[in-house]
């Protein structure tokens, strides 16, 4: 055991600074974890938070996250009527970066991060990251094949693993296309890199945790 009572945190990230950075569905808000607990936000721009789902911190300080509108712990507050990606500028202002992904739930950012990738539903939707964090140029990047998209991680050459459900990890090749799909046992809900040199691709689904060894490598100096 890590941490308990972490207010159903699903999202993980280390941000530059060392920070365990989770996002939290119970109470619906973005707070370091470790070394020192920590709210860093429960609204942006006046408005509520509703479902955090899923986060990546960039090599600046920031971190993005997803809050879906979603009504499994309460009712989504009147005030909520767009999904948003939620940028948490290094200085600890709280932006709205993106209302265009319909169905946001995984994110992360490219190697150079000058593109966000969001999961939409049966597709990875792609933003460009402009200098003062926000998100523009929203485009469909992918389609799966089968299931919907949750957490992804991204490797050094820019091709992402979307865990998709009982579809297992699909890889999505840095110019959009669907490369192959890694199956496992139970359903794929999370990926990411791990390991001294990031060639172990770690999956989590389905109250199961794989490990599998890979020749590609996730992208150093960040963790997601």
């Amino acid at each position: 055991m890590f941490l308990q009572n972490t207010n159903r945190t699903i999202g993980l990230a280390y941000d530059p600074k060392g920070r365990l950075i989770g996002v939290q569905s119970n109470i619906p808000r973005v707070a370091v974890l470790a070394p020192t607990r920590m709210t860093i936000a429960e609204q942006v721009e006046g408005l509520p938070l509703v479902s955090p789902n899923d986060l990546v911190a960039d090599k600046k300080g920031g971190i993005y996250f997803t809050d879906p509108l979603g009504s499994r712990f309460r009712p989504t507050p009147a005030a909520r009527t767009q999904p948003l990606i939620v940028y948490i500028r290094p200085d600890g202002k709280v932006v709205k970066a993106s209302e265009q992904v319909e169905r946001p739930n995984g994110i992360t950012l490219s190697p150079d991060e000058r593109v966000l990738y969001a999961s939409d539903g049966p597709q990875i939707d792609a933003l460009d990251v402009q200098p003062d964090g926000t998100l523009r140029n929203f485009r469909t990047f992918a389609m799966l094949k089968g299931g919907n998209a949750d957490s992804m991680s991204i490797d050094n050459e820019g091709r992402l693993y979307v865990g998709t459900g009982g579809a297992g990890v699909q890889v999505i090749g840095a110019k959009g296309e669907h490369l192959g799909t890694i199956p496992t046992p139970l359903g794929a809900q999370g990926t990411a890199f791990a390991g001294l040199d990031k060639k172990t691709l770690y999956v989590v689904g389905g109250g199961a945790v794989y490990k599998i060894a890979m020749l590609a490598q996730g992208v150093r100096g960040r963790a997601k």
